[in-house]
Parts: C-alpha cells; structure tokens; sequence
C-alpha cells in the first residue's frame, strides 16, 4: 500500500513541534474570553472548552505514545510529576492572588470553594449545588449559586481526572493499542449513553452534563483516539475516507448544527458527540489536507503563536480578573469597554504569571521527561 502523504505532521507519534496548535489553542481561549466577558449568546464559550479538551487529549496520548515508542513503556511517576510542575504552581499563585483581592474587597471566598479549587474537585462542588437547588439554578448555565470567581476550574477538574486513570489504561495496552483504540471508542459511546440515562432516566439537572467528569471525558478521547489512530493506521483507508472537502464541510456542518439547534436535552447529549466527532474529521484535515495549509500559516503567525503558549494562563486568570474588575470599576459584562479592560488586564497578569511563575520550572519539568521544543518554550501544556 502506498504511504499516504504527510505534509505537515508525521502521522506516527513523536515528540517534535506540532505546528498549528497553539494557534488552535488561542482561537479557543479566545472564545472562552469573549464568552465570559457577557457575550455568551452570541459566542458559543462551550465550544472553546471543548476544543480545549479535544487538543489536550490529541496531544498528551502523542506524547505518550512517543515516550512508549522510545523507551518501550511509560513512566506514570514522571508523568504525574511533570503535570504537578505545569499546572499547580501557576494554579496556586492564581488563587493565592484573587483569594488576597477578594479579602480585601470584602467578598472573600468561602472554604468549600478554596478546598474545591486546590484539589481539582471544583466541577462536583457545581453537581453538589445543582442538586441542592436545582429550580434556582434552571436554565442558568452553571449553577445559580455564587462561586468565588473560579467557575471556570470545572474544566481543569475534569481534565486532571481523566489523566489519573488515562496513561494507566493506555499503559495496559501498548502492546495492542488495536483494543486500546476500541476502548476509546467503547468510552465515547458509553459518555453519551450515560448522559441520555442522566437526562431520561435519572431526570438529573442537565448542568450535570456540561461539568462532570463522567460525563464528559469523551471531548478527550476524541483526541486520544485520533493519535491513536494516526500511530497505528497511518496509512489505512480511514484517512483516506476522512481527508478532503466532502468530509471537511461535513465537519463544519456538524459544528455548525451543533451550535444553532437549542433543544435542552440535544445540547446536553449529543451536541458534545457530535462536536467531538467533528473536531476528529476538522484536525486531521488540518494537518494532512493540503488545501488547508494556508490554515495552519495563519494559526503560526506570532502573535496568535504567543497567545496559544499562554493559554493556560489566560484561562485561569480571565474570570477572576473580571470579577475583580466588575467589583473594583462598577462596569458591567457585555459591553465593549468592559471587555477592552479586563482583557487588557487578563493579558497583563497572564503575561507576569507565564515570564514569573511557568517559565522558571521548564528546566526542572525537561528532568522528569518533558519533551519542550525550544521554538515555543512551553508544548506540553494544560488546556483548560
């Protein structure tokens, strides 16, 4: 069989630069922003954290992959450790900084929230208070009931409980990453059933769906599987089936559906497969249709470039900075000067916390094992 060409990426697993995906990670982030900054109705910020999920899966089971590949296993001690290293202290300042600020303000944060935020758990302190006022919280996105301005570290929650089980499995299979790319399949297919069994069966609040782990862990594996694949079939006819125009405006379509159709129980259900799907056919052409490479230019210009590398950063910082900002200067969410000036300030704090706090401990992530391309400084980052 004739080796499908390759004209960006290598379809095997490797540890080298991955062109394009900070550029995907700042169109990401930047729908978040907008989003959360009192445009929600007119910017789909769901959408964002889901690419978010989708690049972090694609990215760490390459970068696992790669590690199996070189040294025939997968160190899951230095694999924790180089996650603690990337995401806590950043995490950690964060909090530290907003918890001070909201003291001060007079509107501190209680213990609950503190505890949720340290320990990744933040996404079930939304369940638990779903359950506990369910009618106020109807029809509300998150629940109803005031979060120190962490809310967003749902996403983060839901990303670190899946990586503590995730390399263990993938471990369990390398040698047939056949069944492990069947497994991921059985976990996407499973998500949605259990969402429908949430929504149908167990009459559940449907924010249950858009912040629990167990159900939406298939926006991952989408991307898991997708470097799985790529490893295993460079080559098969499933590339060839997904790659060109028909299947990239099927892509586009499903988005697009996935967006403009409301219904409450399709968009706390399907719209996470649907879109999960999508983002498997929409990446892959990114990187292995030509037509696209044009796509992949605009995603390395430098600016947007930089803006992906601290995405993480722009995450965490960008609600409490407009809570903060809100509290300190009395404007209000969804107009224009109230978005120029948080996000002037988010970008500020952001770039202090990459230079100052992320930056310092790339060495010591590189002795447990991190594979950090020197172009960018930091690849193997957290996507919200």
């Amino acid at each position: 069989m004739q080796a499908l060409p390759e004209y960006r990426l290598s379809a095997r697993a490797g540890y080298g630069y991955i062109p394009g995906l900070d550029g995907v990670r700042c169109l990401a982030v930047a729908i978040v922003m907008i989003a959360h900054a009192g445009f929600e109705r007119i910017v789909p910020g769901g959408l964002g954290v889901t690419v978010f999920f989708f690049i972090s899966g694609f990215l760490i089971t390459r970068l696992l992959l790669a590690e199996a590949s070189e040294k025939g296993r997968i160190g899951l001690g230095n694999f924790y450790i180089r996650r603690f290293l990337r995401l806590l202290p950043a995490l950690y300042v964060m909090l530290a900084v907003t918890s001070v600020a909201l003291i001060v303000l007079g509107t501190p944060p209680l213990l609950r929230e503190v505890a949720t935020a340290l320990t990744y758990t933040a996404n079930y302190l939304f369940v638990a208070l779903e359950f506990q006022d369910a009618a106020a919280a109807a029809g509300q996105g998150l629940p109803g009931v005031r979060v120190a301005p962490w809310s967003h570290l749902w996403s983060l929650a839901v990303e670190e409980h899946f990586y503590l089980l995730f390399p263990l499995l993938l471990m369990l299979n390398l040698q047939n990453l056949k069944r492990m790319a069947w497994i991921c399949l059985g976990l996407c297919a499973a998500a949605l059933a259990w969402r429908l069994t949430t929504l149908h069966v167990l009459h559940w609040p449907s924010n249950y769906n858009y912040v629990a782990t167990d159900t939406r862990i298939d926006s991952l594996v989408w991307g898991c599987l997708l470097s799985l694949l790529l490893h295993i079939a460079p080559d098969g006819a499933w590339r060839r089936w997904l790659t060109g125009l028909i299947p990239f405006i099927l892509a586009g379509g499903l988005v697009v559906f996935s967006l403009v159709y409301r219904d409450d129980m399709f968009r706390e259900s399907f719209r996470y497969t649907i879109q999960g799907i999508a983002l498997f056919i929409g990446v892959l052409n990114l990187y292995f249709w030509r037509p696209l490479d044009f796509a992949l230019k605009l995603l390395e210009v430098p600016l947007v470039s930089w803006l992906g590398r601290v995405s993480y950063g722009l995450y965490l910082w960008h609600m409490p900075v407009y809570d903060l900002t809100q509290q300190i200067t009395g404007l209000e969410p969804g107009g224009a000067v109230f978005l120029l000036v948080a996000v002037g300030v988010t970008l500020l704090v952001t770039s202090l916390s990459f230079y100052l706090v992320e930056r310092p401990v790339v060495a010591l992530r590189k002795r447990f094992g991190a594979h950090i391309p020197l172009r960018i400084g930091v690849q193997e980052s957290a996507n919200p």
